[in-house]
């Protein structure tokens, strides 16, 4: 039997996934992001993988950000 705060994830991932987050992680306590933390860890990894040292301004463009940020994702990154 599923318990009832576990039922959404169980229908999420099915049966087996389920079962394999249980082995792996079964008994601790597990975080998990925020969607838009996760989105934005996607994206600056994007970002990171994309930077040329030249491309600020096309990045900065694409990602609808000011060129100073694209460099503070890329500097912490």
């Amino acid at each position: 039997m599923i318990r009832e705060d576990l039922e959404a994830l169980y229908e999420l991932v099915g049966e087996e996934v389920y079962l394999e987050i249980c082995k792996l992680y079964g008994g601790n306590s597990l975080y998990v992001p925020t969607y838009s933390s996760a989105i934005r860890d996607k994206r600056n990894e994007e970002i990171i993988k994309r930077f040329n040292g030249v491309n600020a301004s096309i990045l900065a463009r694409e990602y609808k950000m000011s060129v100073n940020h694209i460099r503070r994702i890329v500097k912490c990154g």
